[in-house]
């Protein structure tokens, strides 16, 4: 389908540059042993720590992650794992 598509202008939350950033890091820590999965968290963690006022996220998806925070918080997990579910699974849900 060609035209413009609203939902595609909220996927592109990082430049190309970042995209090649992330992708360096992740062949770089699977170089080290890590999973592919925690590989790609670290290159994403470690882009948005070079940017950090980088807006990414709406307010809405800021208010969803605080939401699924404070509800992993009191089931258990600690500060930044609660934080690290919420945008996982912000990302997850986006358009």
């Amino acid at each position: 389908m060609t035209g413009y598509n609203p939902s595609m202008a909220q996927k592109h939350r990082y430049t190309p540059k970042e995209h090649r950033q992330v992708e360096h890091i992740r062949e770089s820590e699977e170089k080290r042993g890590v999973s592919p999965e925690e590989a790609e968290g670290i290159g994403y963690a470690t882009v948005n720590k070079q940017n950090p006022e980088k807006h990414r996220y709406t307010d809405k998806e800021d208010r969803r992650a605080q939401h699924i925070m404070e509800s992993e918080e009191a089931r258990g997990k600690s500060e930044s794992e609660a934080k690290r579910i919420a945008y996982a699974t912000v990302n997850k849900r986006a358009p």
